[in-house]
């Protein structure tokens, strides 16, 4: 009886809990599996795959992009924080190519440029972080990071992951470490702070550390959206280079709770309360019979 209770009181403390811990939370994808079409609007190649990833552009070609079907509503100031899993993969053609950006934008319906244009260029009232694999003449050339608004690729700033530039097909140099092309997973973290208007930005291939690349950078999102809420998602672009940039998993947050680093990723709050209060009532079971 007194087990019973125990485990009672604990059901009560996770369903009393569960909705703060997890409020900030407003988009987590372990799998994509139905999501284009049902909570996300998703625009020329853009599908979801039969392994759960959003293939955003296959390595066959075209453009496409993957929105939130909803605006999401952002922290003051235009706050949020977000990670994500990456893969590119398959290059052919002239080089691996182009790349995909994470966006926010004003609507859902923008689909920008193709090759070059990552399926971004010209989408208004929006911002992008690029992840681009093809040289076209940036700072950067063939493997960066950047900032891009409003539409255009000027990007600024931008950083190379782990001092890689070079990344070819015709060598075999984009399948190094580094090289965001050569079909690992890559996770991202993207962290904006509206009040003090900074942005941070890191990434980590699987087997190397996490490495920031941009830090604390001072931006105005909300001016650059002109409201307070986004449609949040990828854009992605091949042209006459080729592969896929498949989206494994994806967080987003109205705070910055995510952070830049893989240990402060929020634990789905079912889960982390379970484990406490069930383990504690169990504990407590265990110590009244002994």
């Amino acid at each position: 009886m007194a087990r019973r209770s125990l485990l009672a009181a604990a059901a009560l403390a996770l369903a009393a809990a569960a909705p703060q811990a997890h409020a900030a939370l407003v988009i987590d994808y372990s799998s994509f599996t139905g999501a284009c079409g049902s909570t996300l609007t998703c625009v020329g190649s853009a599908a979801d795959t039969a392994a759960g990833e959003l293939r955003v552009t296959p390595a066959s070609g075209g453009a496409g992009a993957g929105y939130s079907t909803a605006a999401i509503a952002l922290g003051a100031g235009a706050t949020f924080s977000t990670t994500f899993q990456f893969r590119m993969s398959q290059a052919a053609g002239i080089d691996p190519a182009d790349g995909f950006t994470f966006v926010l934008a004003k609507t859902n319906t923008g689909l920008g440029g193709s090759g070059g244009g990552m399926g971004y260029y010209g989408v208004a009232n929006s911002v992008a972080i690029e992840f681009d694999t093809f040289d076209n003449g940036e700072t950067g050339a063939s493997n960066h990071v950047g900032l891009d608004i409003n539409g255009s690729l000027a990007s600024s700033p931008v950083s190379s992951p782990y001092g890689v530039s070079y990344c070819h097909l015709f060598d075999n140099s984009y399948l190094n470490d580094g090289c965001m092309s050569n079909g690992k997973v890559w996770t991202a973290f993207i962290n904006y702070d509206g009040t003090s208007q900074k942005l941070n930005v890191s990434v980590q291939q699987e087997g190397l550390a996490l490495l920031q690349l941009i830090t604390d950078y001072s931006l105005d999102i909300a001016s650059n959206l002109t409201v307070n809420e986004a449609y949040v998602g990828f854009t992605a672009a091949t042209g006459a280079g080729l592969q896929n940039h498949d989206i494994l998993n994806w967080r987003l947050a109205n705070d910055t709770s995510i952070g830049t680093d893989p240990g402060r990723l929020p634990e789905p709050a079912s889960l982390a309360l379970l484990t406490v209060a069930g383990g504690a009532a169990l504990a407590a079971g265990r110590r009244r019979r002994s």
